[in-house]
């Protein structure tokens, strides 16, 4: 029987594991490029006039300042949004424009608007924002109506101003009414302003 001593196999590719280091080679070149965009200093705000005024990407805000006070509903976009939707048939909590429900059009509404995700439903509706006259209602704000055999509020619009808002009806779907139609004014309950 003859041995053959010292003759080892060529290295062939896919022989035995690879080296650690060329395995976690892409996720450490990741996780660098993402720090080095985080360490890149970005704008900043400060409550201090003289914080703002040491470095041009600092901003000075009052302390006191809130978005929602000086936040300005882009009218035009309101109303495109709104008037796309016209027309719209009623389907019971539908939330597309195959079909829509009241609180689903004003849900779909603000968010193609600026994004919001509103709660699903005129209870929830109901609790934001802050309550204004109906008389110094305008476009945005959410007019609320009562209904039902408990009287409860059932049915939620969007106010174009402070003669008409915008609705998903049962007969008709997504229409403009007037508040001061004898049906609304019965049933009237508050004005909300979101923003």
């Amino acid at each position: 029987m003859i041995r053959q001593r010292g003759i080892s196999p060529l290295p062939c590719s896919n022989a035995g594991p690879r080296p650690p280091l060329l395995i976690l080679a892409p996720a450490i070149l990741f996780i660098c490029f993402i720090c080095a965009g985080c360490l890149t200093p970005g704008i900043r705000y400060a409550h201090n006039a003289d914080m703002a005024r040491q470095s041009a990407r600092h901003y000075y805000v009052p302390a006191n300042w809130d978005y929602r006070e000086h936040y300005v509903i882009p009218q035009d976009r309101l109303r495109r949004i709104i008037d796309s939707y016209r027309g719209t048939p009623y389907r019971r909590a539908g939330m597309s424009r195959k079909g829509l429900d009241c609180s689903g059009f004003v849900c779909v509404v603000y968010k193609e608007l600026n994004h919001a995700r509103l709660p699903r439903g005129t209870g929830g509706l109901r609790k934001l924002g802050y309550e204004v006259g109906a008389s110094n209602a305008r476009l945005g704000d959410l007019i609320f109506f009562r209904g039902g055999a408990l009287n409860m509020i059932n049915h939620v619009g969007i106010c174009l101003d402070n003669k008409r808002f915008v609705h998903a009806a049962t007969h008709g779907g997504v229409i403009i009414s007037e508040m001061s139609s004898d049906y609304y004014t019965r049933r009237f309950a508050f004005v909300r302003r979101l923003f």
